[in-house]
Formats: structure tokens, C-alpha cells, sequence
């Protein structure tokens, strides 16, 4: 053994040596000694022990006793005792290799312990939480020694912490499979199962046949198997049941209902995980619809207010690691030659969105079709004003110009639309579905390996806007000698930089008396509601939109009528049901309960009525309601 200055060590080694877990507190003081003395020089730690050890000792057991590694017995002042733990953990270590090896050697149980052994040593707990917890996470180590209480007043099941549990388990099924083997009681539980289960008489074998022949796949199976939970549970029932009307138990008795309570509960655990997998795997599943839905892109916070149909938070039936196990697996794994499932992108700001490949081009479409009223307004009204000035501006006269302008417009009224447009992986996912024919990829954004220009992916025409420009200007702008001699006298001169503050102490005073006074009064209802709203907008609304556009966007997704008119009846319709259905809401409602949760509640009771019912695209409809509800509050 190597040089150590851990006591706990120390005293297994003694221990085994003098093959004994009681060692006399004397004589491990001149072992001590001794051993400090001699490797002193390998383990410096050890110099507090050489001259004399017992106040570091006695330090050093402090630990050891809270820990139950040791016991200090004091039957005789004179003759102090120490009781080493640990020297069982190696002799009950090889009663559990016998086990495994002849299914007869019954369980170590308190009563193979030494009389004199305390009992503050054992970490005593019923089979319940003792299985369950080392099923869960077992560190084996060679210190803790535990004493399994199982019921029907059976012995305490004596397990060293440094043999796995796994061996415990499979030696409780291996000696229920040695009691099954035998033909008066093979023929008689099997009867019992198949008598209790009509119907499932071939399920009932298949299980009994395997459990007999091989315990190992039996317990695999536990793990995956429904019905197996069911079979486990009826068997060690019958088997109980059997056994309360045995008055005396024999050694073989003992040895069985030890192995079925432990089987038991064995049962018991993985039927709580098989059920806490399931779960986990349908939330999942979940998460996977929901990225799948309006608005396609979603932040990891965005993720992790996903809910159920129920409206329960998803992030609860899910562990952490599994999320990011899923993510990780949908943005690598993919086919040869192809892209995975989930891409990922970032915006400007640094904002990092997941989005299904599908998905990109009919956004990136809906995107540029959103934007090109807005441009397209913007441009125009800015052209005209510039018009009206007598001047003019590069990108009104060149197509590369505008092009850049248009870019420009993008990144500042929608970032996530700018970030997709220029993600590496844009191009590339381009080629795969036009060569696999994918849905998402209707309408083609590049030409030949080229992104098409933005003012073809957002049907503007440079000319259309100036020239709608001009019409707004007045008649004698367009006679061009009139035009050129009132530009000659009245071109307006070039706008100064407004100062980033008053230019002096009495404008600034001025300034200060025209701003109104703020209120120190508490916030009224209505205020409060309006700031309650704010705040949810900010959380429903991507980045770089604004809540206007996201209406416009899904009121054109829900609302499918073809004739303007029907369009336009279809959605104040719509609107109205929202209007008097908030109307109600509003007398109740406070700003601190006006959340996220409380708005998609909203949203889901409205769209199931009759009315909203017949609308077929709900997913469409269910956000429109939400946005409409938040734009209502926050215009109060």
C-alpha cells in the first residue's frame, strides 16, 4: 500500500490485518507512530503523528465517526475500542460473489454481525428509499455498510456500499427463478397469472418462460415492457400472499421474500422511470410541434416557454439534458450531402434562433411579403419629400443603389429576415431542395448560385416609386422650365445637426417648465394594464418587428377570402368577437395577472368557440387573437 495519511485508510488496512473490525485504540496509536515515523518523509502530512499522535488522532476520528466509519466503544476506560466499518464491506463483498454464483446463499443480514456491533455504524432505511436511491445514483465506494429493512419482520439485508446494486437486484431474481424452477411451484403461480389475466394467456407465458430461463433478460425487458410492470407486480403479490399464512419461516422462506421485496420495488422504480421516459419523450415531441408552428424561429428562451395542450409548462416534464441532447442531435445529425433538421442563426444583436429547414423559405417569403408595403410607404414618402426639396438621391436613379438601400431597410426593420438572407447555410439548403423537390422550397430565391437582388425578393420597383412619388408632388413640379426656375429660388438649404442639448441656461429653463411634472401617485389600473402589455409585446414580438406588422402577417395567414370585401368583412368579424370578448375580460382583469399565460388562455377559450372554430388555419388564428388582444390593452 502506498504512503497515506488518511486515517479512514489507515484503520481498513489495520483492521484486515489483525482480521477483525474490533482493534484496540492502544495498539493502532503505536501503529500510528510507527508507520508515521517511517513515511514521514513520502507523506509530510504524517508529521503531526510522531511525537504524541492522539490529540491529531482524535481529531482525525471526528469525521470518521459522523461519517459511521468508525465507532469508538468504551466498555472498559482503560481498553477504548475502535470498530472499523469498512471491515465488513470486504467480507460481506464476497458473500454477495458467492451469491451470484449459487442462488441458495441466502442475503447477509444484521444478525451475521458481531453482537457487540454498534449500531450507529449501520446506515439503516427501509427498502423503499434505500433501493430507489442507489438505483437512481450509486457512487460505490468502500465505506458505508447499510442495513436494508424489509417488512414481515424479515431480517435486515446487510449491503456494502462498495458492491453495485445491480448484483443485489439480479441475485433477488435469480433466487425467485431457483424457487419457480421447481415444478410445484412453477405450475402453480403460472395457473395463477393466467387466471387472473384472461386474454393475455400468451403474454403470461412468454413473461413466466423468460423469467425462469434468464433472470438478466427478464430485467431488461422490466425496463421496456408495460405489461411486464403488471406481471411483476401480480407474481410477488401471490408470493406474499402465500407466504403470511407460514407461521415459522425456514432459512429458504427467508431467503424468498428478502428476493421478492427487493424484486418488488426493483418493479416499482423502473415502472416510475418507464413512465417519467414517456413523459419526457412526449414533451419532447411537443417542443418538436411547437417549433414547427407560427413563428418558426425560436430563442432557447422562447424553447423553454413552450406549454402543453394543457397549458402546463413543458420545461417541468423534461430534463435540462435531454433538451439539450434533443437540440444537439436535430442541428448535427443529418443525411449524406444534406443539412440537418434544425438549423440555427444569429442576428445582429447576437440573438441565436432554431428554425426547421422547411421552414426557412416560406418565412423568408411571408417575411419579404410583410416588408413590402412598409418599404414601400417609407420609400415613397421619404422620395417625396426629397422630390419636393428640388433634390435628389443616388438610389432614386441607379438599380444597385437601391439595392443596397433596400438592404439597408431590411436589417433595420426586420434583423431575423436580414440574418436568414445572409446565413451560410441559406445557399446550400437552396441546392438540397431543389434537387429533392422538398416542400418549403415553392418559390426560388437565388438565381443560379446567386441570392436574387432584394428588390426582386421584395417586389419593388425603383421606377414604380419614384413615379408614385411624383404624383404626389403638385402639377408645376412636372413643367420642367417652371420647375427649374422656382428650384433655382427656393431650394431649401441644407438642414443643420439639432444640438444634443439647450444652447443655453435659458432655453434649458424653458425646456424644463414645458416638461409636465412627473406623478409620484401610484400607478392607476389603466396604467398598469398599458404597462403589463408593453411588456408582454416585448416578449411575443421578434426582434426588430413591430406588433402592427405581426397582425398584418397572421391576419393574411387565417384569413383566406378572396374578394376584398369579404376579406375585409371576415376580419373586422374577427376583430369584433376580440373587441367584446376583452370588453369582459378588462372588468376583472389587473396588470399584474395580464401575463403571457394569461393572454394564450385567453386566446385558446376564444378560438374554440363555434365561430372561431370555423376558421381552418387555428395555429394562425390562435397568435392573431394573442397579438390582437396585447395591441388592445397596450392602445388603451
Amino acid at each position: 500500500m502506498a504512503a497515506t495519511s488518511d486515517m479512514g485508510v489507515l484503520l481498513r488496512f489495520y483492521a484486515s490485518k489483525q482480521k477483525s473490525p474490533f482493534i484496540l485504540y492502544s495498539s493502532f496509536v503505536d501503529y500510528v507512530k510507527r508507520y508515521a515515523a517511517k513515511n514521514v518523509e513520502e507523506q509530510p502530512d504524517l508529521v503531526p503523528y510522531l511525537g504524541d499522535p492522539v490529540p491529531q488522532l482524535e481529531k482525525s476520528f471526528e469525521p470518521l465517526i459522523q461519517s459511521k466509519q468508525i465507532a469508538i466503544i468504551e466498555t472498559n476506560p482503560a481498553k477504548r475500542v475502535i470498530f472499523v466499518t469498512g471491515y465488513f464491506n470486504a467480507t460481506f463483498a464476497e458473500r454477495y460473489k458467492e451469491i451470484k454464483n449459487n442462488a441458495t446463499v441466502p442475503f447477509p443480514t444484521i444478525q451475521d454481525m458481531p453482537k457487540q456491533t454498534p449500531n450507529e455504524v449501520l446506515i439503516k432505511s427501509e427498502y423503499t428509499d434505500i433501493i430507489f436511491e442507489l438505483l437512481k445514483n450509486q457512487k460505490p465506494d468502500d465505506k458505508n455498510l447499510y442495513a436494508i429493512i424489509v417488512p414481515m419482520n424479515l431480517p435486515s439485508i446487510i449491503f456494502p456500499g462498495n458492491v453495485p446494486v445491480s448484483i443485489l437486484v439480479t441475485a433477488s431474481l435469480e433466487k425467485m427463478q431457483h424457487m419457480l424452477e421447481k415444478d410445484e411451484y412453477h405450475d402453480y403461480y403460472l395457473k395463477k397469472l393466467r387466471i387472473s389475466n384472461p386474454g393475455k394467456e400468451i403474454s403470461v407465458k412468454n413473461f413466466f418462460s423468460q423469467f425462469v430461463k434468464s433472470p438478466e433478460e427478464a430485467l431488461q425487458s422490466l425496463k421496456n415492457s408495460a405489461d411486464c410492470f403488471y406481471f411483476w407486480g401480480q407474481l410477488c403479490y401471490f408470493i406474499k400472499q402465500d407466504y403470511e399464512k407460514v407461521k415459522d419461516f425456514t432459512q429458504e422462506d427467508v431467503n424468498v421474500l428478502q428476493a421478492v421485496a427487493i424484486s418488488e420495488i426493483v418493479t416499482s422504480f423502473y415502472k416510475n422511470e418507464s413512465a417519467k421516459n414517456l413523459q419526457q419523450e412526449n414533451a419532447l415531441k411537443s417542443v418538436q410541434n411547437h417549433m414547427k408552428m407560427p413563428p418558426y424561429f425560436f430563442t432557447m428562451d422562447g424553447i423553454l416557454k413552450f406549454t402543453d395542450a394543457k397549458g402546463v409548462p413543458l420545461q417541468g416534464q423534461y430534463k435540462d439534458d435531454a433538451l439539450k441532447e434533443f437540440l444537439q442531435k436535430e442541428t448535427t445529425d443529418a443525411m449524406p450531402n444534406e443539412l440537418p433538421n434544425l438549423l440555427v442563426f444569429k442576428t445582429a444583436s447576437g440573438a441565436r434562433y432554431f428554425i426547421y429547414k422547411e421552414k426557412v423559405f416560406p418565412l423568408v417569403i411571408r417575411m419579404c411579403n410583410e416588408l413590402h408595403d412598409t418599404i414601400n410607404d417609407n420609400l415613397t414618402r421619404e422620395w417625396y419629400e426629397i422630390l419636393k426639396n428640388y433634390d435628389k438621391k443616388k438610389e432614386m436613379m441607379d438599380d444597385a443603389a437601391f439595392n443596397d438601400r433596400l438592404e439597408h431597410e431590411v436589417e433595420k426593420l426586420n434583423p431575423v429576415l436580414y440574418a436568414l438572407l445572409n446565413a451560410t447555410f441559406l445557399s446550400v439548403l437552396n441546392i438540397e431542395m431543389s434537387r429533392s423537390n422538398k416542400v418549403g422550397n415553392s418559390a426560388n430565391l437565388f438565381l443560379g448560385d446567386n441570392l436574387l437582388p432584394y428588390s426582386t425578393l421584395l417586389m419593388l420597383n425603383r421606377q414604380t416609386i419614384l413615379a408614385n412619388a411624383k404624383i404626389l408632388l403638385p402639377f408645376w413640379y412636372t413643367i420642367p422650365f417652371f420647375s427649374w426656375l422656382i428650384g433655382l429660388f427656393n431650394k431649401k438649404p441644407a438642414k443643420k445637426k439639432k444640438s444634443s442639448g439647450p444652447s443655453n441656461v435659458h432655453e434649458a429653463l424653458e425646456e424644463a417648465e414645458e416638461k409636465p411634472k412627473t406623478s409620484h401617485k401610484n400607478e392607476s389600473r389603466k396604467d398598469s394594464l398599458i404597462s403589463a402589455a408593453k411588456k408582454v409585446e416585448s416578449n411575443i414580438v421578434p426582434e426588430g418587428s413591430t406588433i402592427e406588422r405581426e397582425l398584418n402577417s397572421y391576419k393574411k395567414q387565417w384569413n383566406r377570402m378572396l374578394t376584398k370585401q369579404a376579406y375585409l368583412n371576415l376580419t373586422e368579424d374577427v376583430n369584433s368577437l376580440i373587441r367584446d370578448y376583452m370588453r369582459k375580460v378588462l372588468r376583472t382583469i389587473s396588470g399584474q395577472s395580464f401575463t403571457i399565460d394569461r393572454i394564450q388562455d385567453l386566446a385558446e377559450t376564444l378560438c374554440k368557440t363555434p365561430n372561431m372554430q370555423k376558421i381552418t388555419d387555428q395555429d394562425s388564428l390562435y397568435v392573431y387573437v394573442q397579438l390582437y388582444m396585447i395591441y388592445l390593452v397596450k392602445n388603451l
